[in-house]
């Protein structure tokens, strides 16, 4: 009677800590890959919604023109932007707010909540929007919107790069986020982006 012996073929011990060195090193590379292209797509994604922020800025503007700049006594003035009632201010023709409030539309008396408004009114399929503090529902939505009164500015952070330990407050753009502003005394729109 012969017997063999049958030997099973394995890995060696050196061969398993070359593959994980190799696996360690492929994804060294992509890793830092994979989190460019994450910050492109954040990035133009706030270059789209900003460009028809912008666009629709200036439609609301050449609206204002056509009706013959109109500009109420009472400092509260509309247009018909499409169907769609829009607060201006009556000297500038940029938007300021929705229709649900018949109070001053002039610039200076842009608040947060009307930068919302801003953005929900004048853009056909506005993306969502917030202005609360509490993380399950900025997590939620595409923008966070805050005001800078100090220069009449709304900003809108796109959700996505907000550090949940720092939500912005009420303030100018924070360096690192991505999103846009809009100066309501001007019709100016400005994109500020994480690099």
């Amino acid at each position: 009677m012969n017997t063999t012996i049958a030997y099973s073929k394995g890995f060696s011990l050196f061969e398993l800590v070359i593959v994980v060195i190799l696996l360690a090193v492929i994804l060294s590379f992509a890793i830092p890959q994979y989190i460019g292209i994450k910050n492109q797509a954040h990035n133009a994604s706030a270059d789209a919604i900003a460009g028809s922020f912008s666009s629709a800025i200036g439609m609301v503007r050449g609206q204002w023109e056509l009706e013959g700049r109109p500009n109420s006594k009472t400092n509260i003035t509309f247009v018909n932007y499409g169907g769609v009632i829009v607060a201006v201010d009556g000297s500038l023709g940029t938007p300021t707010g929705d229709e649900t409030e018949k109070k001053d539309t002039r610039a200076e008396s842009i608040n947060a909540h009307k930068c919302r408004q801003v953005l929900n009114v004048i853009l056909q399929d506005a993306p969502s929007s917030t202005l609360s503090s509490e993380i399950s529902i900025i997590k939620s939505v595409s923008f966070l919107v805050r005001y800078n009164a100090e220069s009449t500015q709304c900003v809108y952070y796109l959700t996505h790069t907000i550090d949940i330990k720092s939500i912005p407050t009420n303030t100018g753009e924070i360096s690192g986020l991505t999103g846009f502003s809009y100066f309501a005394k001007t019709g100016k729109v400005k994109i500020f982006k994480t690099k």
